[in-house]
C-alpha cells in the first residue's frame, strides 16, 4: 500500500513537468516590487506616496511542482528606522500553457527585524499588530512564531532564462503559533492587508 501511494505521489508530482514540456528542477533569482494600497481611498491613491512601497529580492526553488521561496523586503519603520521584512513560503507552480504561463499559489510566515542603529535604543523585532520587541528579550525563532502568515496568489510568464511574475501578497491576521495552538487553518483566510507585487526573476538553471 505504501509503495502504491509513493508510485501516485511520483505521477502526480512529474506529469505536469512532462506534460508542460519544462525541467523538473529550477533555481531562479529576482528583484521587483510591491504596492500596498492605503485603506481609504481608491486603489491609485498612494502611488506617489513612497511609504506604501516596498522593493527587494527573492530566491526561488522548484522541483516539478513545488516551489521554496525567499524574499527580502527593506522597510522605513517607525523613527525612520530602516528594517527588513523576510519572507518564506512554501507553493505550487503549476503550468497553466506550457512551460510558458503557470500559476503560483503559496503561503509561509513572515518577520520583520529592525537591527540597531541612531534612530533607535537597540534592535527588535515587530511582531503582529506592530507590537515591537527587543532582540534581547525573544529569539528569532519565537519572533517567527509571532509574526503574520502570508498567502500568495499569482500569475507568472516565462521565456527562455528570463521571467515575470505578478502576484498579489496577502497578509493574515494569523500566526504561525496560532496555527500550532489552538486556531483553525481556516483562520488564515481573515486578511489583514494586500499588496501587489511585480518581480522579474532570471533563471540561474
Amino acid at each position: 500500500m505504501k509503495k502504491k501511494f509513493l508510485a501516485i505521489l511520483l505521477v502526480v508530482l512529474l506529469l505536469p513537468a512532462v506534460l508542460g514540456a519544462r525541467s523538473l528542477l529550477d533555481v531562479s533569482l529576482g528583484f521587483g516590487g510591491a504596492y500596498s494600497q492605503p485603506s481609504a481611498g481608491s486603489f491609485s491613491d498612494g502611488l506617489a506616496q513612497p511609504e506604501n512601497w516596498m522593493f527587494g529580492g527573492e530566491i526561488a526553488v522548484r522541483l516539478t511542482v513545488l516551489q521554496a521561496q525567499a524574499m527580502a523586503f527593506p522597510i522605513q519603520c517607525k523613527g525612520n528606522g530602516q528594517g527588513v521584512l523576510l519572507l518564506g513560503l512554501g507553493s505550487l507552480n503549476v503550468p497553466v500553457v506550457g512551460s510558458l504561463l503557470f500559476l503560483e499559489l503559496g503561503l509561509g510566515p513572515s518577520v520583520t527585524y529592525v537591527p540597531s542603529s541612531k534612530n533607535n535604543n537597540g534592535a527588535y523585532y515587530v511582531l503582529k499588530d506592530e507590537t515591537e520587541k527587543p532582540a534581547t528579550e525573544i529569539s528569532f525563532t519565537d519572533a517567527l512564531l509571532q509574526s503574520p502568515m502570508y498567502l500568495q496568489l499569482g500569475l507568472g510568464v516565462e521565456i527562455g532564462t528570463v521571467g515575470v511574475r505578478v502576484r498579489y501578497l496577502l497578509r493574515s491576521d494569523c500566526t504561525l503559533q496560532n496555527l500550532l495552538d489552538t486556531r483553525s487553518p481556516l483562520d488564515l483566510f481573515v486578511l489583514d492587508s494586500g499588496s501587489l507585487s511585480l518581480a522579474l526573476s532570471l533563471k540561474m538553471f
